[in-house]
């Protein structure tokens, strides 16, 4: 029988890891990092990604067994009382660990509604937002209700189409210091219209998508949703749903879909 020999370098950087369990090859990354000319940088994202993966999978094993739950996705810092609230920030107690760009951890038809304020624009349209419509459905029980706000691009763009600032500062709101505008919500300052139009559509490239009523409207049917309408703020065809941030009011689109 032919036997291999293999380097400590060549495992390490996964070059024959099909043929070695999770915690060698964990350890072996480890080693790595070590090895790393900035080893102390490399050392403390391995350990942030090991963090990440069993906080992840304590959300997981708790999700799977709740039904008749609500949800709160992406909700920052800012959790819903009595809502089961996910996000990958770490900024409160309430808040469990999960990366909603990959999915929902809960099993089909255990969830009874889904709220989620000014996330789903940080999703890829193609890769992730679809995937996490679909997800939203299957999680849904029948007839449960997704909430999605987002920024509202479309009316952005009328308001620009207008040639001054009047609609876009009112909308946002922004202050007018001398012939320049400040953001009340960024720490930014915009000298001419497309400034602050790339701003907001953009943030720095976290935001992946800009969306009018028409097209979120499009995307929830495409995913299967039915009942799908455009609504406002905390208006909601659920009475029990997640209040909506006030602040964001001025530059919100609102829209709802139930669960097949």
């Amino acid at each position: 029988m032919q036997t291999r020999t293999f380097s400590l370098l060549a495992l390490s950087k996964g070059l024959v890891k099909s043929v070695l369990p999770e915690p060698i090859l964990a350890n072996l990354q480890l080693w790595r990092f070590a090895r790393a000319p900035h080893a102390a940088i490399a050392r403390a994202q391995w350990q942030r990604d090991q963090q990440d993966r069993r906080d992840a999978r304590v959300t997981e094993l708790k999700c799977q067994s709740m039904r008749g739950v609500r949800v709160n996705v992406g909700c920052g810092p800012n959790p819903t009382a009595g809502w089961v609230n996910l996000d990958i920030s770490r900024r409160h107690p309430a808040v469990m660990y999960w990366n909603c760009a990959k999915g929902l951890p809960f099993n089909d038809g255990t969830v009874e509604a889904i709220y989620s304020e000014h996330f789903f624009e940080h999703l890829n349209y193609q890769s992730e937002a679809k995937h996490f419509l679909r997800e939203c459905l299957r999680c849904l029980k029948p007839q449960g209700v997704l909430r999605i706000v987002v920024p509202d691009a479309g009316e952005y763009l009328r308001l620009y189409a207008t040639g001054d600032w009047s609609g876009l500062s009112a909308k946002r709101p922004l202050i007018k210091e001398g012939d320049h505008y400040r953001d009340c919500g960024l720490p930014a300052v915009y000298k001419t219209r497309m400034e602050f139009i790339n701003s907001v559509f953009r943030q720095d490239g976290e935001h992946k998508y800009a969306y009018d009523a028409e097209t979120l409207l499009l995307a929830l049917r495409e995913a299967g949703f039915s009942d799908v309408s455009e609504t406002t703020y905390n208006i909601s065809c659920d009475p029990n749903m997640a209040a909506d941030t006030p602040w964001r009011k001025t530059d919100s689109l609102y829209v709802e879909g139930r669960g097949s």
